[in-house]
């Protein structure tokens, strides 16, 4: 059975029947119609690969192309309701009228490993088929010595019959009616051997079946996006090609995502007359493609209860779109007891406004990402940062980021890291450090421990563009990111978060 979600809405899937699969949805923010590719993640049948799921459709949608994953029915499902619902989704991605229009005979698959047996399954005995099909390290033949034991066992069971052998290897079933195809895989793969994909792509050839198949020589089994290996990294282009001649994928120039950030003076745009004050948000469009737009919306003062009544969120509700992210780092504000249009109980309103940026991004399409405040640069009489820098308000945003599965990047920690390293004194030069008459912005001298300097902004900048890379929930953002060469400062920030 088939159950249809946006990529944004909060079910509980425990809810539903156990045969059903739910089809989360990923539309690209453009008015004209566009193909669809409907993602099948791998996990042998038995569970389902996260990494091989959202972050192929968020490339897709990077290429100009609707996606979709559809989280099918693994471990107790019958053969023919799982390959009815694929099809189902198929037919509804067709014939189902949306806010975002589809090309009908533009909609294709693209599987992973056990769901790119499935994909191929689909795509060879199926009676609804796709117009394409991408397959990586797929599971193909169900025969020894090539098969995937344990897909093969969670398919069909632990004693299958010739017939079914025959009948579930996809390889078997090629006929002049599948669709064409690229594949890739690695020589070496441990887990689905390299035949399978060989076996496929030969059954393409006798059927004269336009077909695509790259044979990396090293890399381990299950690499979705490939952001460990270099070379297996080369299929997404590879695939963008293959897609650009099939009429799929769009120049990625042509698409600009947008980065929106929410914040305070830390992240904010400084003026003329407040130099060299910087805030982080200044500097972190250096380290993403052009692709990626950085709108920093961040306003000096701001708490999350002021950016708010003030109709700050109201504007970025105006302009973001499906696919856009939304960054939201307060806490320096919000803790002003003594101002009540700023303060916020961190286990109170803080956390309630915290939902409020989540929800307001999630039901425009656009995904929402929590940054923890940067620490202030404060001291304890042993020489260690002070763990309550910004009171509760760090703890209160990981909880928030907890409950409602949202992409968390942890700078407090990072910049705490970062001070603890450095020391008390050499990160002073972080900071608003000026004698008096060595700035005429600035003629009596300050003394700043919380607003960053342009070298201090740029650290937190990387510490931010570090945290991106290691957060297995922003992947797509991570292949928009460019590489640097890291001055001695910035490579610190690197070690720090790596």
């Amino acid at each position: 059975m088939l159950h249809v979600v946006s990529s944004k809405e909060q079910i509980v899937k425990e809810e539903f029947p156990l045969d059903t699969s739910f089809l989360s949805l990923y539309p690209v923010a453009v008015r004209e119609a566009r193909p669809f590719i409907l993602v099948l993640p791998g996990g042998g049948y038995e569970h389902l690969a996260s990494h091989e799921g959202e972050p192929i459709a968020r490339w897709l949608n990077d290429l100009g192309i609707h996606a979709g994953v559809l989280e099918y029915q693994v471990g107790d499902f019958e053969i023919t309701s799982l390959l009815e619902d694929v099809e189902h989704a198929l037919q509804w991605i067709r014939q189902t009228s949306h806010d975002w229009l589809v090309i009908p005979d533009q909609v294709g698959l693209i599987g992973f490993s056990a769901g790119g047996h499935l994909a191929s399954i689909v795509s060879t005995i199926g009676t609804v088929k796709p117009d394409l099909l991408l397959l990586g390290y797929p599971v193909i033949s169900f025969y020894e010595p090539y098969t995937h034991i344990g897909s093969r066992t969670h398919f069909l069971g632990e004693q299958p019959t010739l017939e079914q052998l025959q009948a579930f290897s996809s390889d078997r079933q090629v006929t002049s009616k599948t669709p064409p195809t690229l594949m890739w895989t690695t020589a070496n793969d441990g887990a689905v051997p390299v035949e399978n994909s060989l076996l496929f792509a030969f059954s393409l050839s006798r059927e004269r079946i336009p077909f695509e198949l790259h044979v990396f020589e090293e890399g381990r089994h299950g690499l979705g996006l490939s952001e460990d290996n270099h070379e297996c990294h080369q299929w997404l282009n590879l695939a963008e090609t293959w897609l650009q001649k099939h009429g799929y994928a769009r120049a990625r120039q042509q698409i600009t995502t947008r980065l929106f950030i929410a914040g305070d003076s830390t992240a904010a745009q400084k003026g003329a007359t407040e130099k060299p004050m910087t805030g982080w948000g200044e500097h972190l469009q250096s380290y993403l493609a052009p692709s990626v737009h950085v709108d920093n919306r961040a306003v000096n003062g701001r708490s999350t209860k002021s950016f708010i009544a003030e109709g700050r969120l109201a504007d970025i509700e105006k302009d973001i779109l499906a696919g856009d992210y939304l960054f939201i780092q307060f806490g320096h504000n919000d803790e002003k007891k003594e101002d009540p249009t700023r303060y916020t109980d961190p286990d109170g309103d803080y956390r309630q406004n915290l939902i409020h940026y989540i929800q307001s991004a999630r039901e425009r399409g656009g995904i929402p990402v929590l940054l923890t405040s940067v620490s202030r640069r404060r001291f304890t009489a042993n020489g260690e940062p002070d763990p309550l820098a910004v009171g509760a308000y760090p703890a209160a945003m990981r909880q928030v980021a907890a409950e409602t599965k949202t992409p968390l990047l942890d700078i407090f920690e990072a910049s705490q890291q970062l001070y603890r390293s450095m020391g008390e004194k050499e990160s002073q030069q972080l900071f608003m450090y000026l004698p008096e008459k060595a700035h005429p912005n600035y003629p009596a001298g300050i003394t700043d421990n919380t607003h960053f300097s342009d070298k201090g902004a740029k650290q937190v900048a990387q510490l931010i563009a570090e945290a991106i890379r290691q957060c297995a929930e922003l992947s797509a953002l991570k292949q928009r990111m460019v590489e640097r060469n890291l001055d001695s400062d910035e490579r610190l920030a690197h070690q720090l978060v790596n």
